[in-house]
């Protein structure tokens, strides 16, 4: 019992002298203090561990992270973490502690609540390792990841540090090496760089056109009788009919009705009535053609920030093309008895009938609009305070905006259907044909999508200092194009701050 209290009283004063020595515990050479939990518990140290002292001399309470380390080491001087998360981590749940990190490279996001003091660059490779900042920690991430974000719940310094966001590489993806959100930030000697933002998407054109029409059915022959002949066919909520072949009404030879009669949508003409006159039937009238759609916008906005990064501003899809108008129904020719016309027994004595007119086409599809280039962002502001001592932010180039794709060619108008026959060695003529149904209208072409942006600083509510940082701006991604070649989209902004709404 003796040599416990004994071995007690000596660790007592070795975690005191410690405490002297290095202004708290935390390294391996007080380890067995923890028995006291005098000076060496954790949640005394990490309460009373100092956030604000001078990097130059790293805190004895603070976490230390190396490349060599693991994450199941208590996070000393000599035994390191692994990686900054979960320095981090411990930091978050354990008791405030400044982390310290070597010059060294860390693949990973890392989120900060706010209230973190991270400290980089310190030469861990010889002579007297944690004394000196010799260089800087760079902190990267795979592509689309945001290599640091930082919170608002208490300020946050960053010393040290180089922070590099790989290129995107999805459709439109920004690269963004930092997101402050509504934190309260201090960067010093701190180096950004935000790679290439990605084009936006090019969407395809639709490889064949719209249903087309419906042709129209022949004429009845003649001799023979039947009801008026008329086709439909349906585009989406709009029906094409075809007006309805002539046919004879009377037995002294009358021409076929105009088979315009209310029935065809288009307006094509069909046979005149002959009367006695012996004028030749005419054939329906073609459809009109339908409306082109209209093309679609470009994108014209600055696009916006938020927490899970930037949106840009895309071109919007063209219209739809209008329905073809059906074509007109053809007149019928005349008919009669007597030699070699229609024989005895007949149904009728009409002359052959009309064909029927085509139906329209259906319109083409509106083209895609193209997507938004993406940015460039070197740090994005949401409400955040920011101050910077020393400190460089790059950035790449933005990408291209997509150009919208063509829109859907039109359905070809259906045919005209034939005139009836005739008897054959007869002086009796065919029916004229119906007219063809209209060509359906071309979509609209899509807008094209604007530039992506390359940015230092991109923000929302406070303008960030312009004292304390420098910049290097790649080059703004060029707009994509739409209807009219000539008329693209905006390019992106290149620009050191931009404000955003």
């Amino acid at each position: 019992m003796r040599r416990h209290g004994a071995s007690s009283a000596l660790a007592l004063l070795a975690c005191a002298a410690g405490a002297v020595a290095f202004g708290g515990c935390g390294l391996d050479v007080f380890a067995d203090c923890s028995v006291t939990k005098t000076c060496a518990g954790e949640a005394s140290s990490q309460a009373g561990c100092p956030l604000g002292e001078d990097p130059s001399r790293p805190s004895p309470c603070g976490l230390y992270v190396a490349t060599s380390g693991d994450d199941d080491h208590p996070g000393t001087a000599e035994r390191p973490l692994r990686t900054l998360r979960a320095a981090v981590e411990k930091a978050q749940t354990q008791g405030a502690r400044p982390i310290y990190a070597c010059a060294e490279a860390f693949i990973e996001p890392l989120v900060l609540r706010g209230g973190e003091v991270l400290h980089g660059g310190y030469n861990c490779t010889g002579g007297s390792p944690w004394t000196t900042q010799a260089g800087v920690t760079t902190l990267s991430a795979n592509a689309e990841e945001v290599p640091l974000r930082v919170g608002a719940e208490g300020p946050t310094v960053v010393t040290n540090f180089k922070v590099v966001a790989a290129d995107a590489v999805s459709s439109g993806g920004s690269s963004i090496a930092v997101v402050a959100d509504r934190a309260d930030l201090k960067l010093v000697r701190c180096h950004l760089e935000a790679g290439l933002g990605a084009d936006g998407v090019a969407p395809p054109s639709e490889a064949t056109g719209a249903t087309g029409g419906v042709p129209g059915k022949m004429g009845f022959a003649a001799c023979t009788y039947s009801t008026v002949q008329e086709i439909s066919s349906v585009c989406g909520a709009v029906e094409s009919t075809g007006g309805s072949g002539g046919f004879g009404t009377s037995p002294w030879g009358k021409a076929g009705r105009n088979s315009s009669f209310g029935k065809d949508v288009s307006g094509g003409q069909g046979g005149e009535p002959e009367e006695f006159t012996l004028t030749e039937c005419t054939p329906g009238g073609p459809g009109v053609a339908g409306s082109m759609g209209v093309h679609g916008a470009n994108g014209l906005e600055m696009g916006a920030l938020s927490a899970n990064g930037y949106v840009g501003a895309p071109g919007t899809s063209g219209g739809e093309g209008g329905v073809g108008l059906a074509g007109g129904g053809g007149g019928a020719s005349l008919g009669g008895s007597g030699a070699n016309k229609c024989p005895t027994g007949s149904a009728t004595l009409h002359g052959a009938g009309g064909g029927s007119g085509g139906t329209g086409g259906c319109g083409g599809k509106g083209g895609a609009g193209g997507g938004a280039g993406g940015g460039s962002f070197g740090l994005m502001s949401l409400d955040a305070r920011l101050s910077f001592e020393a400190v460089t932010i790059v950035t790449a180039s933005g990408g291209k905006g997509g150009s919208g794709a063509a829109g859907q060619a039109g359905g070809k108008g259906g045919a005209g259907g034939i005139g009836g026959t005739p008897p054959l060695i007869s002086p009796l003529k065919p029916g004229c044909g119906g007219g063809s149904g209209g060509k359906g209208g071309d979509g609209g072409h899509g807008g094209g999508g604007r530039g992506g942006h390359s940015i230092g600083i991109a923000y929302v509510g406070n303008a960030p200092p312009a004292t304390g940082v420098s910049f290097e701006l790649g080059l703004e991604g060029p707009g994509g194009t739409g209807g009219d070649p000539q008329d693209p989209a905006p390019a992106g902004v290149r620009a050191s701050t931009q404000a955003f709404d």
